[in-house]
């Protein structure tokens, strides 16, 4: 992904891109039968493309509500093999870029990957089931970055 390497679970699989800017797209399988799968997706850009790394965070955040508030989301940083990481994780009702209507439930995990000569962007949202269920194999994900 942009030039970095990254372990990823068999069981997420991967699906065509929906939308402009994404990179990368896997389907990360659902907990049950009746819940829809979470989606986990990657955005590369060059070093200072992309909007400055609180501003994305910002806005992954407050596509979160709690009621007719933002939902509170946690923020980290850390540094992987030299690099600057930036996290998010949000829980609440997930209203998404265009959605019809808030999906109640959601979480979502993001980071922000300040690379050398990019910046890597990704996140998994969907139940916050499925997203708990798969949190380990996405902190192993970033950490085994390089």
């Amino acid at each position: 992904m942009g030039g970095l390497t990254m372990p990823k679970p068999v069981t997420w699989v991967w699906t065509a891109p929906s939308m402009q800017f994404r990179a990368l797209q896997y389907a990360v399988p659902a907990l049950g039968v009746n819940s829809p799968a979470a989606e986990l997706v990657f955005s590369v850009f060059p070093a200072g493309d992309g909007g400055p790394v609180d501003a994305n965070l910002d806005r992954w955040s407050n596509q979160f509500r709690s009621g007719a508030a933002a939902a509170e989301s946690k923020r980290s940083q850390a540094t992987v093999n030299g690099m600057q990481v930036s996290r998010v994780e949000s829980v609440g009702d997930y209203m998404g870029m265009g959605a019809a209507a808030p999906r109640p439930g959601y979480m979502q995990l993001g980071a922000i990957v300040q690379a050398p000569g990019r910046t890597v962007f990704m996140k998994v949202v969907g139940p916050q089931a499925t997203v708990e269920s798969n949190r380990a194999a996405f902190e192993a994900m970033i950490a085994g970055i390089h």
